[in-house]
């Protein structure tokens, strides 16, 4: 087979091309929001849809801007601590990981009418940065297994090419080519990453060929399993807001939303073959994604005050449209017994490969909302939000996403989130508590469970400026495979997550 290599595609060690295989769970990541507001915000289980008067209420409904009467301005600071119980086959493990964030700061500018005899009282203008998302997790997991992770390998060179075995000459180097030759390769055909993957198991003395098929080098049915997985990164929101006070009873807003997306995974992967005497004996397979993108989306918004004490509000969350890139490296050691000799092998492309880009839609939501507020005693806030998953598309028209996009179809639904808020006032200071509940987006719940939140907080009022303290616990139970295919064992983890919010807001 004649091979050409065109240098340009090498420059800096990345390849670009077109076939990849995706994490389903990484659009849901994208696509769920989590909450990371004002301290107050926070505190009250983000129940903000018919209240206002926060920056982050711009999140839940763009109207709330329109119930600041001063312009305003606030910056916040949390400790996250994720606390991840892991599960694997009886045998518990745990993984701690802790971070500081800006998660979110903004400002309102308030526009008095010079006109008191029209119905339009006020506009308001906000501006405002905060996470969507931070994706700090660490989740390890090692038990003893009857299956192997050479499974996946095994699967990839006997099944992946056309349904059919990778051709031997897809996984043996010509003369004068290295491994990462061979692998920049494979990235420009077609079933090049299950041929990528064959060729890793078969130049590290995993599999052989025998017969056109290709078998484990050795025997083995008992194996002990060490898995690390660990994602940092974030789904940041830059948003511009406008919005009106009509006779200080009907209130409208409008957002439009930046998204930037930028996120890394890793995963180490450790098997030994406790039975092995000959052959295969330990691996450990490594994995890395870089993922980054931009996006955009709107909202709007309204809150009608029914009386001076009951408010409802309505709003929509647009769908958001992202255009995403993917940069993946992996690496393959393997440690043969042969004739009573150990021998590690070493493969390892070294090459990142740059992916093209490709485009993810996430679904959008809609969120009714009601609050009672006492006067200057304090308030209670509920709102409600339903969101379809089973609409998230991959690359829209696009035949290469259609397994991808029938499995979201298929796998998951839609959800109802409830968040209930409340805050009582003494003086200069406010006593706050919520409670949040969202449906698993999966039909399945084990799978992913619901995600239950509970929150508390304090504030302290200066005047013109305001101090808020809060405390959020959110927990969430997903089941986590260690490998994508060729085994059906799975770590069941319960993720326990811990924010500590702190929040200095200022009126001028």
């Amino acid at each position: 087979m004649k091979r050409i290599y065109l240098p340009i595609l090498a420059i800096l060690g990345f390849t670009q091309v077109n076939a990849q295989e995706f994490d389903t769970n990484d659009a849901l990541r994208i696509g769920t929001p989590q909450l990371n507001g004002t301290a107050r915000f926070n505190a009250m289980g983000g129940a903000f849809g018919a209240l206002g008067g926060d920056v982050s209420s711009l999140q839940i409904n763009p109207a709330g801007s329109a119930l600041f009467n001063y312009n305003n301005f606030s910056i916040t600071g949390t400790v996250q601590i994720q606390k991840n119980k892991s599960e694997y086959l009886r045998s518990l493990s745990e993984a701690t990981e802790s971070k500081f964030d800006l998660p979110s700061f903004g400002a309102v500018f308030v526009i008095d009418s010079k006109n008191e005899d029209q119905s339009l009282n006020k506009v308001t203008i906000g501006l405002g940065y905060h996470t969507n998302a931070r994706f700090n997790d660490r989740r390890f997991s090692s038990g003893v297994s009857k299956q192997s992770v050479t499974n996946y390998f095994l699967d990839h060179a006997n099944y992946g090419f056309n349904s059919g075995s990778v051709p031997l000459n897809l996984v043996q180097t010509m003369n004068n080519e290295s491994i990462g030759d061979l692998y920049d390769y494979l990235n420009s055909i077609s079933n090049g990453f299950s041929a990528q993957q064959a060729m890793l198991a078969y130049q590290g003395y995993l599999i052989n060929d025998v017969n056109n098929d290709y078998v484990l080098n050795g025997s083995g049915n008992t194996f002990y399993h060490e898995n690390e997985t660990y994602t940092t990164g974030f789904n940041n929101q830059l948003t511009g807001n406008i919005a009106f006070d009509f006779d200080k009873k009907l209130y409208l807003g409008a957002n439009l939303n930046l998204h930037f997306v930028d996120f890394l995974t890793s995963s180490a992967i450790y098997e030994e073959n406790i039975s092995a005497t000959d052959g295969y004996k330990q691996l450990v397979f490594n994995n890395s994604t870089y993922t980054y993108g931009s996006g955009f989306s709107f909202n709007l918004g309204g809150i009608y005050k029914a009386t001076e004490e009951f408010r409802i509000g309505a709003s929509y969350q647009s769908p958001t449209w992202m255009s995403l890139q993917d940069e993946f490296s992996q690496n393959l050691q393997t440690n043969i017994l042969e004739n009573g000799k150990s021998t590690v092998y070493d493969i390892n492309p070294n090459l990142v490969t740059l992916y093209n880009k490709y485009n993810v839609r996430n679904p959008g939501s809609f969120t009714g909302s009601l609050a009672y507020v006492f006067g200057t005693q304090g308030l209670v806030s509920f709102d409600y939000t339903r969101k379809d998953y089973s609409a998230l598309e991959y690359g829209k028209g696009s035949q290469e996403f259609s397994p991808v996009n029938e499995y979201y179809n298929s796998m998951l639904q839609a959800t109802n989130e409830y968040r209930i808020g409340g805050e009582y006032r003494l003086d200069h200071v406010s006593l706050r508590a919520g409670f949040r509940h969202v449906d698993s987006p999966y039909k399945d719940k084990v799978v992913m469970g619901d995600l239950k939140s509970y929150s508390a907080g304090i504030g302290y009022s200066f005047g013109v400026a305001r101090l808020d303290l809060g405390y959020m616990l959110w927990k969430q139970d997903v089941q986590h495979n260690i490998i994508s295919s060729g085994m059906t064992n799975a770590a069941q983890i319960q993720s326990n997550n811990h924010h500590i919010t702190l929040t200095y807001s200022a009126s001028f």
